[in-house]
């Protein structure tokens, strides 16, 4: 969730752009569970202070600027839904390889933090 979400319960179409830079995440990592090794509490603090993700070593710096500027701490120095379109189609468009799956690391992007739930499974 965006920082002002978690903080203030504030949604917006800003926010959106947030959570989409999110899943851009997880689909360049092939579905990983984001914030990795981070419990949600410790996401929920580490976020509004700043805390953001680093770049996948298999993703390509342009892709990744893109999840970057949707998680920008100002909401209206995100990226518009529009801007992302484009963004996305010129790389499309391009002849190089947005995820270089030959350098997909072999370290995994999981959480593997337990809860008193999980142990009671």
């Amino acid at each position: 969730m965006a920082p002002e979400s978690l903080v203030d319960h504030f949604y917006t179409t800003k926010s959106d752009v947030w959570s989409f830079g999110i899943l851009l995440w997880e689909i360049v990592t092939l579905g990983w569970t984001p914030y990795p090794g981070m419990d949600p509490q410790t996401i929920a603090r580490q976020v509004p202070q700043g805390y953001r993700m680093e770049k996948p070593d298999h993703c390509r710096r342009e892709l990744f600027h893109i999840m970057h500027y949707c998680w920008h701490q100002c909401p209206e120095e995100r990226l518009s839904f529009t801007e992302i379109k484009d963004m996305l189609g010129d790389m499309l468009e391009s002849d190089t390889d947005y995820i270089q799956l030959d350098q997909f690391p072999d370290r995994n992007y999981y959480n593997v933090v337990t809860t008193a739930f999980q142990e009671r499974i």
